[in-house]
Parts: structure tokens; C-alpha cells; sequence
């Protein structure tokens, strides 16, 4: 439990000699100081935390003191129990009014939420928000404290996920992964204690999913049978193939590109998801996709003629509305083309590291080709020859041309 005692500090002695009247707040082996309307010659202020009767009007400052540590404990009593988890800085905001993320669970999800929102990461934030709302449904109330979430209390959740929500894996590997993401975030931030963290001892399960790769074969079939699809479906194959003729590139970081991020023959651009810079070669057939639907503030014109359908909207929102049209039509495709998957854009990248592979391009190059290359401290002081990528990807472009 904190302690609370009204203390001056030498070392902060004004000109006037006086020093300002603080509670010193003691919790968890740690110290604060909330200041006070009072100033003191330091003389006149007792050990025990009170005003000597030397100063005038001790008697009307010492109940001026003693109302404002009502005022404190008052709110400790509010917090309840779950002081004893909580970080000092967390319970000094607490004090000061501050109550943007406070001690519960539930409090520092929206809290995550909201920053999220104001990042534009709304998938994230959706995922996010979808976890709360199973956690509250579980725990049957809507404030949920950090130290309730044990292993005991995870594995509950993860039966009732799998038996009353009949959620695969997967996807409960998902809601597990956005509850440790809250509990670092939490800890980072020093808002809980890293002793209360409970994944140490419970480990988050995880099934290997299906490839979700063609082979060169198949993407011949559907550059075959491009010219003579529907206009929606043109494109949709037009952006597949564009993502998989630039490595994979994510469909978020493709539509949102500008003419700005294209210089001379190369793509520059930092990935939304991950903030790591990316350079590109940009190959005759990924150009001849891009001049077909140039933009004028996007290098797509997809985005700008989503805005203008969608005003008013989120903001924010347009990449995934296209996302879900363009995986919708390439759904029929496979079907036209004989392809026994249920095609996405994400086929395009595993697509090309798999077809990468199976024409004996070396795994170093397929990882750096897809960013997975700067993963130890020797990376970051290797060079990595970009002419490798680039006549990586001539090579699998060359494989399903030919």
C-alpha cells in the first residue's frame, strides 16, 4: 500500500528561502512528489509531516494538509486492491486527474484502441476492440482488472473460445496475442509491474496453416485467360499481379504509394505495417500495370476514385473496402481458371518466394527480397546487393512468362 507524507526539499529552497510544501508519495519501492499551494521555511516543518506552532496559522495549514491527503486516500480506497499492481507513475496520474490509461485491463484497451485510431492502423484497432468484447462476454462484466488475467484465467478463455465461440487456433492465437501486446504495452509504459505478466508460463498455441502459394502453372493459366475477363475482374487480376511482380509488396503500401515514392526505375517507401524502408525495382510488366492506372495524388487512381464513392466516410477506410472487392473477384477467377483456392492477394507473395525457390534462387536472397533479411547485428552491417533482388525477380517473372 502507498504512503503519503507532506515533506519540503531542501535542494528545491527558493530566493525567499522557502521551499514548497509536498505529499511524497511512497509506493512499490519507489518515490513521487505531488505539489502542494503552500510554501515553507523548511525550519518549520516537523519530521512527522507536520507544521510546527512556531509558523503562524499553523493550526489552519496543518487541516489545509490533512484535507488534501483525505482527498489522496480517498482515491487509493477508490482504486482498491489493485493498487498493489500498479506502478507509481501510473497512481501519481491517478492523483493528478490524469486518467487517460489506468489500472484495469479494460481501461488500457481502449486506451491501445484509440491510439491505433488516431494511427490509422484500423485493422488493429478492430482486432483489438473484437478481443475486449470476447474478454468482457467471458469475464460476464464490462472492468477488467490486470491481475485477474492468470494462466488459470487464459486457459479458461481459450476453451471458451474454442467450445462456445468455435473459434480455430488461429484466430484464438489472435485475441491471446492482442492480450500479451496490452500487457507489454502496459509494462513499457510503466503502468503495471512486469511481476503480474502472465505469459511467461502459458504459451500461446499455434496451427501450421495451409500454403497459400500457385505454381508456375497456375499464374500462366491466369495470364492467359486475363484478356478476356470482365472489367472488375481485369483489374483485381491486374493488382494480383502487380503485387506479385513487385515482391510482394502489401496491398495497403501499393495503394497508398504517390508519384513521389517512384524514382527513375525504382519503388521507395516505408511498409505501414512494420516502418521498414523498402526499395523496389520496378520490371517492364509491373510498369505497364501502374501507367494503366495512374493516379494523380496516388500513383493508383484505385484510392482516389474510392474517396470520392466513399465521402464522408472513416477516413482510412478505402484501402480495405478495396481489399475485400478486389479478393471477391479474384475468387471467381480461380474458379474460371480451374484453381482449387480461395485466391487473395496474399497468394501473391507466397507466390513468388515459393515459385522463387523452385527455380533455385538461395533462401538469403528470398528473405531479403521479402524484408525478412535484418533480423540479427550482422545484417545491420551487411550491405546487401539489391542487384541480387533484382535479378531475383527478373528470374520468377521470366519463369511464368516463358
Amino acid at each position: 500500500m502507498a504512503s503519503l507524507k507532506p515533506v519540503v526539499r531542501i535542494s528545491q529552497t527558493k530566493l525567499d528561502r522557502k521551499c514548497n510544501i509536498k505529499i511524497r508519495v511512497s509506493h512499490d519501492r519507489r518515490v513521487g512528489y505531488l505539489r502542494t499551494p503552500w510554501d515553507i521555511d523548511p525550519d518549520l516543518m516537523e519530521k512527522n509531516g507536520t507544521i510546527s506552532a512556531k509558523y503562524p496559522g499553523a493550526n489552519k495549514l496543518n487541516l489545509n494538509l490533512s484535507l488534501v491527503l483525505g482527498k489522496y486516500y480517498r482515491i487509493m480506497e477508490e482504486i482498491g486492491p489493485e493498487i498493489e499492481h500498479m506502478d507509481i507513475n501510473t497512481l501519481m496520474a491517478r492523483f493528478r486527474g490524469r486518467t487517460g490509461h489506468g489500472s484495469s485491463l479494460t481501461e488500457y484497451f481502449k486506451y491501445r484502441i484509440d491510439q491505433l485510431i488516431k494511427e490509422s492502423r484500423y485493422s488493429y484497432a478492430e482486432s483489438y476492440q473484437v478481443t475486449l468484447i470476447h474478454l468482457e462476454t467471458f469475464a460476464g462484466k464490462k472492468e477488467i482488472q490486470f491481475k485477474e488475467i492468470t494462466v488459470s484465467f487464459l486457459k479458461d478463455f481459450e476453451g471458451y473460445l474454442r467450445q462456445e465461440r468455435k473459434a480455430r487456433i488461429n484466430t484464438i492465437r489472435i485475441y491471446l496475442n492482442n492480450i500479451r501486446a496490452v500487457f507489454n504495452h502496459a509494462i513499457d509504459a510503466e503502468v503495471i509491474r512486469p511481476d503480474i505478466f502472465p505469459f511467461r508460463k502459458y504459451k500461446i498455441q499455434q496451427e501450421q496453416t495451409r500454403k497459400r502459394a500457385l505454381d508456375i502453372d497456375d499464374l500462366k493459366t491466369l495470364i492467359r485467360i486475363q484478356p478476356s475477363l470482365p472489367e472488375g475482374q481485369k483489374k483485381a487480376l491486374d493488382i494480383f499481379l502487380l503485387i506479385f511482380y513487385l515482391i510482394g509488396i502489401n496491398l495497403k503500401d501499393l495503394l497508398y504509394l504517390k508519384p513521389e515514392n517512384i524514382y527513375k526505375d525504382r519503388i521507395f517507401y516505408n511498409r505501414f505495417k512494420t516502418g521498414r524502408e523498402y526499395s523496389i525495382k520496378i520490371a517492364t510488366e509491373a510498369r505497364e500495370i501502374l501507367n494503366s492506372y495512374q493516379g494523380k495524388k496516388y500513383q493508383l487512381r484505385f484510392m482516389e476514385e474510392k474517396e470520392k464513392i466513399t465521402r464522408g466516410s472513416r477516413h482510412g477506410r478505402e484501402h480495405k473496402a478495396i481489399l475485400d472487392n478486389t479478393n471477391k473477384h479474384l475468387r471467381i477467377i480461380a474458379r474460371k481458371a480451374g484453381i482449387p483456392v480461395k485466391l487473395s492477394t496474399y497468394y501473391a507473395r507466397y507466390s513468388w518466394a515459393t515459385i522463387a525457390a523452385s527455380i533455385g534462387i538461395s533462401r538469403d536472397v528470398i528473405a531479403h527480397a521479402l524484408g525478412h533479411g535484418i533480423s540479427t547485428m550482422t545484417d545491420l552491417y551487411i550491405d546487401f546487393n539489391l542487384d541480387l533482388v533484382d535479378q531475383a525477380n527478373e528470374r520468377v517473372i521470366e519463369a511464368v512468362k516463358n
